[in-house]
Order: C-alpha cells, then structure tokens, then sequence
C-alpha cells in the first residue's frame, strides 16, 4: 500500500511536471550509461501520470494532495531501483539544475519515504532492500 501525502498540492504538480521532461529527456536523448531502459520509464511514466491527475483533481479542488494505491512490492522495488539508477547518473544530474535539486528534493524524498514505508509494511522480507534504499537515496535527497 503506498501511501503519498498530504503534501502541498502545487508541489505535486510541479514534481509531476519535473519527472514528466526527465522521462521524455531519456527517452529522446538515449545515453551510453543505460540509465534508465524503456520498461523503468514506460513504469515510471504510468505512475506519474495517475499522480499528476490526482494532484490536478486535489488542485481543482483546493486540496491537499494525497494519493493511496496498491503496489506490489516487485513495482516498488523496481520504481526505486530506477530511482536510484537516475539520481546516481551523470546524464541525469547533467538535465537537472541546481534550482530544479533544490526545489525537487522535498517531494522526492517524500516518494522515496512512502514506497519505503509501503515495502516495510507489505513485505517483511524486503527490510535490507530498504535499508539499502535509504542508505544510497537518503543522504543523496537530504544534502
């Protein structure tokens, strides 16, 4: 179960618009470090894309945002991989501004904290996957 928020909704929406252009970035500019393959950000698209229109409804409606789903674990671990492959690459790094990490890395860390917490609740055996998580994202999102 992932749980996401409350949050400030234009924070949501802003994040949603931010990961959309990195995903269309390395989906048109493929690089040499195969940071992210096709099925990470055909997954990572579908997901932002629900999250946008759920930030857009809590907008309209002026509201916090706040999403619930379901997730398999096997999702989360590998949404989080890719997060992890991306926020470590060079390519990456190279698309984001200095602003755009700053702005960013609030709501970053909250998705990261939620599929964490939703893996620990769902999965027992999955505790050294989101220590490892944590250990490599954590200090990346909280410099």
């Amino acid at each position: 179960m992932l749980e996401l928020g409350p949050w400030p909704t234009d924070d949501a929406v802003r994040w949603s618009k931010f990961a959309r252009r990195i995903v269309c970035e390395l989906r048109t500019s493929p690089t040499d470090d195969a940071v992210a393959p096709a099925d990470v950000l055909d997954l990572w698209s579908r997901t932002i894309d629900r999250w946008s229109t759920e930030a857009h409804a809590a907008l309209a409606e002026n509201r916090p945002f706040r999403l619930t789903s379901e997730l398999e674990p096997e999702v989360v671990e590998y949404l989080l991989h890719g997060l992890d492959r991306c926020l470590h690459s060079p390519t990456v790094m190279r698309l984001i501004t200095p602003s755009e990490a700053i702005e960013q890395r609030a709501f970053t860390m909250l998705v990261v904290r939620a599929f964490v917490d939703g893996l620990l609740a769902e999965c027992s055996s999955c505790q050294q996957y989101a220590d490892q998580v944590m250990t490599s994202l954590g200090t990346l999102l909280t410099e």
